[in-house]
């Protein structure tokens, strides 16, 4: 005979499990209801269900979306036990295969690494253990969208909307590449080019959220050095970058690690910055700094394994140069 407990217990269906473990890792009903697939009515149910069945709130409204209450918080892991014994159950009834069972994660990444990321990604031995992977453009939502689980983390600079956020810092890039089309006469003062040769030609940067959002490095320079900046002008994408430096004869700086990618473009160019001019130009900004901005431990979806993996790209990446 079952007790009362196990009673209520054994009446409530799996599914409101599954939402209950959604919910608590993304905390918000909307996003919970997309990520399973199903309509918001039905979400809001199976948490009537949930708290009849447990005498309790379980999850109260805050700014920041759903908390779940002390109850919720002793209920999650024994849940995500529950769960990941029915996903094992899953693949030995159907026999699904386990690599199948893995989300796809969600990461922003600062255009700034964006494509020499998705390189290594593509490259790495472990891409079973890692899943699929959409990586998305870092912007102003960013933080919010970590905050309401549409994203699981993102790698970037900014950190000043990441508030109930946890941040880790992955580490800097030192080395600059500077990039124009094969036949700017920029190139006539390689290898010992200096920032002064540099500010006589239209600059371009890419803006990046938390790094030259409101002034770039080279604005700076010349500002403190009063040296007149030709002229400057700012784009959002790499594409638009691309097609600025081909079409207005500009000249950019962009990390080495993307120099790669850029250089397998048959007429874009780019050369190293010399050491010292890299050391001027940031001076007191110092280098850019990266980021990997996550949710508190309890609170993600993915594994530490896939989470190990992808900084260690990200590591070897900005080590790699």
């Amino acid at each position: 005979m079952l007790n009362d407990s196990l009673k209520k217990l054994s009446e409530l269906d799996i599914f409101c499990l599954i939402v209950f473990k959604t919910l608590y890792e993304n905390g918000h009903a909307n996003s919970t209801a997309t990520a399973l697939q199903v309509s918001a009515p039905k979400v809001s149910r199976c948490l009537t269900q949930l708290r009849i069945t447990f005498n309790d709130e379980l999850f109260y409204r805050r700014q920041q979306g759903l908390k779940p209450t002390p109850l919720a918080e002793a209920l999650y892991e024994p849940i995500c036990s529950f769960y990941r014994a029915v996903n094992h159950l899953e693949q030995v009834a159907f026999d699904e295969d386990e690599i199948a069972q893995i989300p796809s994660l969600n990461i922003a990444v600062t255009q700034s690494i964006m494509s020499s990321l998705a390189v290594a990604i593509s490259e790495h031995a472990e891409q079973e253990a890692m899943g699929k992977i959409r990586l998305h453009c870092w912007d102003s939502t960013t933080a919010e969208q970590i905050h309401n689980g549409e994203l699981d983390f993102g790698i970037g600079f900014d950190t000043s909307n990441a508030s109930e956020l946890e941040c880790e810092l992955l580490g800097t890039l030192d080395s600059v590449h500077l990039a124009a089309r094969v036949q700017h006469p920029i190139w006539q003062h390689m290898p010992n080019i200096t920032l002064e040769q540099i500010a006589q030609q239209p600059f371009l940067y890419l803006e990046s959220k938390g790094f030259n959002d409101k002034i770039d490095p080279l604005e700076m320079y010349c500002r403190n050095a009063r040296i007149e900046l030709k002229s400057v002008d700012k784009v959002g994408s790499r594409e638009a970058w691309f097609c600025h430096l081909m079409t207005m004869g500009s000249i950019a700086f962009l990390p080495a690690v993307e120099a790669g990618v850029c250089n397998s473009i048959p007429t874009l160019r780019t050369e190293p910055l010399p050491k010292e001019q890299v050391s001027l130009l940031h001076g007191d900004m110092l280098s850019p700094q990266y980021f990997i901005v996550e949710k508190e431990a309890r609170n993600r979806r993915y594994t530490i394994g896939q989470r190990e993996i992808l900084i260690q790209i990200v590591a070897d990446l900005l080590h790699s140069h």
